[in-house]
């Protein structure tokens, strides 16, 4: 046999073998390519967990008051500068005046938690209910110095001055004013009130003062019983009650003049303190009730007052932002220091009904912010 013929042998042997290979490989692939991907169930991996949250403002103007609208997709406020009614989506895209029709700038707006009706009181002393579904609106009685609303019933509850008895009552009435009836009377001049959600019961206590012992009060909305003192022993104490009425957290100054945030039952029971430095009026509750989303100050001067010098801004804070299982009272930082572009003093805060975006108001700006979750 000559070499050529060899060589040819040799070259069509190899060459079969690599097109048979190549055959091999291709099914396989093809079979690799087709075949599920197998989920690790194991795997606790979440590319959200490596997103990067983002902390904007979602006006150019001031407002007063930002809430959820009706359908849960918009937001609704109070224009600080004209007293126009603005919505926009949650993204802060498609503005429209809501109500272009403006009696002036209201000092306070308050809004039900359906966010069709609002409680507006002017510098005037004025307090009106307003309705922006119908379109109507009420003065409410003089002698009315603050006005909440009493969870979903449409009603409001109200502290009422006497000027002829000179004595102070809590008060439920129609959202008009009209059908009114005492619940309790109120032992201090300045007092802080709310209806307990899920529940007949309004709470009320002394505002939030360093030098008040406070004690905090609930009152039935239906019937005539006595006030009940449920809970006492702490200073400067504020109170914010969880969506399902069985938990309210409760900021207060310790013995060294600091503030510290925690949390007891609405029995009054169960004091837990998260060591937390943050006031109540920087959370905001989970609607499940078992986590906290709030705001840390820092940049605090030296030998301020809490909760009396905050209050009355004389200072302003540069704050951080936490999440908090209130339950086993393990704290996750929601955003980065460095991620953090402007210095913000949040209050009133929100949530987006999904949970996944919370919203506050910057109190030196008066900007809404939204920060991702």
């Amino acid at each position: 046999m000559s070499v050529i013929k060899k060589i040819f042998i040799v070259s069509t042997i190899l060459l079969l073998v690599l097109l048979i290979f190549f055959g091999i490989y291709t099914v396989a692939f093809k079979k690799s390519v087709m075949q599920p991907v197998q989920k690790d169930e194991k795997s606790t991996f979440d590319i959200a967990d490596f997103a990067s949250k983002e902390l904007t403002n979602v006006t150019s103007d001031s407002v007063i008051s930002a809430t959820i609208g009706p359908n849960g997709d918009t937001i609704r406020y109070y224009d600080a500068n004209d007293g126009r009614v603005w919505t926009m989506t949650l993204r802060g895209t498609n503005k429209e005046v809501l109500n272009s029709e403006v009696s002036g700038v209201p000092s306070e707006a308050k809004w039900s938690l359906d966010g069709n009706s609002v409680i507006l009181k002017y510098e005037n002393g004025e307090i009106y209910t307003y309705n922006h579904a119908t379109g109507q609106k009420n003065k409410l009685r003089d002698g009315m110095d603050d006005v909440e609303w009493a969870g979903t019933s449409g009603k409001i509850l109200y502290k009422y001055f006497d000027k002829e008895t000179k004595e102070r009552s809590l008060n439920i009435a129609n959202s008009d004013g009209t059908n009114w009836k005492k619940i309790a009377d109120l032992p201090y001049r300045f007092t802080d009130f709310v209806q307990i959600p899920s529940s007949i019961l309004a709470a009320f206590w002394p505002r939030a003062e360093a030098g008040v012992n406070s004690s905090l009060f609930t009152a039935s909305t239906i019937s005539e019983n006595e006030p009940k003192k449920v809970f006492e022993g702490m200073f400067g104490a504020d109170f914010l009650f969880s969506p399902d009425g069985k938990k309210a957290l409760i900021s207060s100054v310790n013995t060294d003049g600091k503030v510290t945030l925690g949390v007891i039952d609405t029995k009054g029971k169960n004091y837990t303190d998260f060591l937390v430095p943050t006031i109540a009026r920087k959370a905001v509750w989970s609607e499940d009730g078992a986590t906290i989303y709030f705001a840390m100050p820092t940049n605090v001067p030296d030998n301020v007052v809490w909760p009396d010098d905050y209050n009355a801004k004389k200072f302003m804070t540069k704050d951080t932002f936490f999440k908090m299982d209130v339950n086993t009272g393990k704290k996750v930082r929601i955003i980065e220091l460095e991620e953090i572009k402007d210095a913000v003093d949040a209050v009133n805060l929100f949530l987006s009904p999904s949970e996944d975006m919370l919203f506050f108001t910057d109190r030196n700006s008066g900007l809404l912010y939204r920060l991702s979750l």
